[in-house]
């Protein structure tokens, strides 16, 4: 069943209920924000205490209800009804997958989020309730790994499993309780204040997005190859697939609808405008919303 809620609506609520969490704050930042001119620039980042940069993408899931879902049918895979599964951008259309495995490099918290529910009335439920976290499973990129193929893949779960999905293989998954731990012990790795540290967050993502388009482009270059190699062979016939590379989605592309115009905001100091700088290189490159997360005390 297509969902009824969309990405940003999913988005919207799981942020609200994760910069409430006990014990961490998880300061979402928003360029749009930081610009309007407000005292505060629109955030909640408390530059002299330690934080970790947290980088999640947010997925919404189809509900599947039927054994026929191919899951079940063709990989007689374990998955109890109804589960749900969410997609995963094709490599040829976007390098957005790439760009994210790269950038889950093991110095930052990078996530894939998406919901175990799909209709307004529960996510409605759930916003009422605080548990947006709680229903949702969390993906670190790196436990998909590359992907080689311009095929369509898609990881899928019910409420103890979750798989990634053409060529099913188990993959691990966090709960909001794991998250959360592992938050803290991140935290605890490096208790440097934000502000010391934003100039190197600044330079890992720009380097985790020049080394994913290398990644990509191999690949690429791999793929082109191996065609090569085909076209001496009866075999090429059957395979002659256009392919397309896209290094970067346009708002589109990526589903997401323009925002309103900002004005003209207030001249930005120098930690504001790396703050802002990673933000948009989050979600220009890699589909994903930047928080700060922080300890509440200390």
């Amino acid at each position: 069943m297509i969902p009824e809620i969309s990405e940003f609506s999913y988005g919207f609520a799981l942020t609200n209920e994760l910069v409430g969490w006990t014990a961490l704050s998880a300061a979402p930042v928003f360029p749009s924000l930081i610009e309007e001119g407000k005292r505060d620039g629109g955030y909640d980042v408390k530059l002299d205490k330690p934080g970790a940069p947290l980088y999640i993408q947010f997925k919404r899931a189809d509900c599947m209800t039927r054994a026929s879902a191919s899951e079940i049918k063709n990989y007689g895979l374990p998955l109890s009804l109804p589960f749900y599964r969410f997609p995963i951008t094709q490599r040829n259309k976007s390098f957005q997958h790439t760009s994210l495995v790269e950038l889950d490099d093991g110095s930052n918290l990078v996530f894939y989020a998406a919901p175990r529910f799909h209709l307004l009335s529960e996510i409605n439920d759930a916003w009422r309730a605080q548990d947006v976290a709680t229903r949702s499973i969390f993906v670190a990129p790196r436990t998909i790994g590359l992907i080689r193929d311009n095929a369509r893949h898609h990881v899928s779960y019910d409420a103890k499993q979750i798989y990634f999905c053409s060529e099913p293989s188990e993959i691990m998954s966090f709960s909001a309780t794991m998250l959360r731990d592992r938050i803290q012990e991140r935290l605890s790795v490096d208790g440097r204040p934000v502000r010391s540290q934003l100039p190197e967050w600044l330079t890992n993502i720009r380097q985790r997005r020049d080394r994913a388009r290398e990644t990509q482009l191999g690949i690429e270059a791999q793929r082109s190859a191996e065609r090569a190699k085909l076209r001496e062979t009866d075999e090429f016939v059957a395979l002659r697939l256009p392919e397309r590379l896209v290094i970067q989605e346009t708002d589109a592309e990526r589903g997401f609808e323009p925002g309103p115009d900002v004005r003209e905001g207030r001249q930005l100091s120098s930690e504001e405008q790396t703050l802002r700088s990673i933000s948009d290189e989050a979600l220009q490159g890699f589909g994903s919303q930047f928080f700060v997360v922080q300890p509440e005390s200390g």
